[in-house]
């Protein structure tokens, strides 16, 4: 009987990750550049969709899935707030699993992911004003790509 458990808890292990051992999830991809030392931690933060930081920043920590490997998949909040938001790879240089101004980070990219409940506009998902619902990756006001899963998306130290 613990032979047979053991054969079947190896596929039900691999069957929650991808070829590669990454869980999926809504935004997967790698940690690229020289990796600073210190606790690695990721965040989803809000910001205006010009990328600047909202005054009220609802951040969800994530931490990355393997640090060595550099590779993560993170999920959305399951009842986000309507707006932008972006993610981000950090040192949390004074531990308090928050990103903080002045601590190291990876680059911005200059994308924002956009949340819309309902979707805006005509709903097309053409560009920024005309939102299918749902999740929405943008670089300015051009749409990249409309739902999830969001695969490939690398960040840059």
């Amino acid at each position: 009987m613990k032979k047979l458990l053991s054969l079947l808890t190896l596929p039900l292990a691999l069957a929650s990750c991808s070829t590669f051992g990454v869980p999926t999830g809504d935004v997967s991809g790698n940690l690229l550049g020289t990796q600073p030392s210190g606790a690695i931690r990721m965040a989803v933060r809000g910001v205006s969709l010009s990328g600047v930081q909202t005054p009220v920043v609802d951040q969800i920590n994530i931490p990355t899935f393997n640090p060595e490997k550099r590779a993560y998949a993170i999920s959305f909040p399951a009842n986000p707030a309507e707006g932008g938001y972006e993610l981000l790879a950090y040192v949390d240089a004074n531990g308090n699993n928050r990103y903080d101004s002045g601590e190291t980070r990876t680059q911005n990219t200059g994308k924002t992911f956009v949340y819309s409940q309902s979707g805006s506009g005509d709903k097309s998902g053409k560009d920024l004003f005309n939102l299918k619902a749902g999740w929405t990756l943008v670089n300015g006001t051009t749409v990249e790509k409309s739902g999830t899963p969001f695969t490939g998306y690398d960040l840059n130290w």
